[in-house]
């Protein structure tokens, strides 16, 4: 049985780690499924920054900051998509934004686990990601205009 020199084994790990680090890279971008059953990738997202905003309906203070949100949204510079922080359906999502008036596009994550920020312990809460999907700013309790005008503001050194 032959020897395998200390040199070689530590050749051998190496590569491993390459090759993770290549599958890793691989990767598919986290998918969210829409108010009407649509499948869309966080990347299909990037190229602007994006505000995503974790609500739920029986919270007051996420019910309030909508219209800001849906303003901001409506403008464009900063994209806006908000995670219902209970598990819902297409049709349970288009039903809340029915019901509450929410005029940003209502999303469910199929991985929470794959996106590129926590699941937020405490409601509202926005994260802001640059134009390449990288969390820059994570906002805890109910947004005002101030902040709303902090984010127009940010959102041109966050763009391309």
């Amino acid at each position: 049985m032959d020897r395998v020199s200390g040199r070689a084994v530590e050749m051998k790990r190496i590569c491993w780690l390459i090759v993770a680090a290549l599958l890793g890279a691989c990767t598919p971008a986290p998918q969210f499924i829409d108010g009407t059953g649509n499948n869309l990738s966080l990347s299909a997202l990037t190229g602007k920054p994006l505000l995503v905003n974790y609500f739920a309906p029986w919270c007051a203070p996420c019910l309030r900051e909508m219209p800001l949100l849906a303003a901001l949204h409506r403008e464009g510079q900063i994209g806006v998509i908000a995670i219902n922080y209970d598990p819902a359906s297409p049709g349970e999502l288009a039903e809340l934004a029915r019901r509450h008036q929410i005029a940003v596009p209502l999303m469910v994550p199929l991985d929470e686990a794959s996106l590129p920020f926590p699941r937020p312990g405490a409601l509202p809460t926005s994260y802001l990601l640059d134009s390449e999907g990288k969390l820059k700013q994570t906002l805890v309790g109910e947004l005002d205009q101030q902040q709303i005008e902090m984010l127009r503001a940010a959102a041109s050194s966050l763009s391309h």
